[in-house]
C-alpha cells in the first residue's frame, strides 16, 4: 500500500505556510514550527470557546531512502489533517473542541493524548473519571 502523499512535490516550507495561514485565519495568535529530528510538527495558540489554548501536533519522520521526500510527505499530511479538522468543525459535522482535545498542551507540557494513551487499555475497563487524574500509576 502506498503512503499518503508519498509522491508529493510540495516543499516543506509551502506546507508550513499553509498551516500558518489555517491557524492565523481562524483566530490563532501564534505558531511555531518544530523541527527536532526525528520529530517535526507545530505548536500554536488557538482560541476554543473563549479561552486560548496551546495546541501541539507533531509526528515522527520515519527513516527513509529519501529523507527529503519523507519530510515533504509528513508536512503535507499535517497540513491536510489540520485542514480537515477546521473544515469538519466549520461544517458543523464535528465539534472543534473534541477534535483538538488530544493536542491541547497541559500545564506540565504534555498533551492530553500523551497523558491518556499510556493507560488507554486500562481506561476502557475502568471509571472514565480516573482518566482526569494526574497520578503516575504503574
Amino acid at each position: 500500500m502506498a503512503k499518503a502523499y508519498g509522491t508529493t512535490s510540495v516543499p516543506v516550507e509551502r506546507s508550513q505556510s499553509c498551516i500558518r495561514d489555517l491557524v492565523m485565519t481562524r483566530g490563532g495568535s501564534g505558531i511555531a514550527f518544530i523541527e527536532q529530528p526525528p520529530t517535526e510538527g507545530f505548536q500554536c495558540l488557538m482560541p476554543i470557546d473563549g479561552a486560548t489554548y496551546t495546541i501541539r501536533i507533531h509526528c515522527e519522520v520515519k527513516e527513509s531512502s529519501d529523507p527529503a521526500q519523507e519530510r515533504r510527505r509528513v508536512w503535507r499530511v499535517l497540513y491536510y489533517h489540520l485542514k480537515s479538522v477546521f473544515d469538519s468543525a466549520a461544517s458543523g459535522v464535528l465539534e472543534f473542541r473534541e477534535m483538538m482535545m488530544p493536542y491541547v498542551v497541559t500545564k506540565d507540557g504534555k498533551t492530553v493524548a500523551e497523558h491518556i494513551l499510556p493507560n488507554l487499555s486500562k481506561a476502557i475497563n475502568m471509571n472514565p473519571a480516573r482518566l482526569l487524574t494526574y497520578s503516575e500509576e504503574k
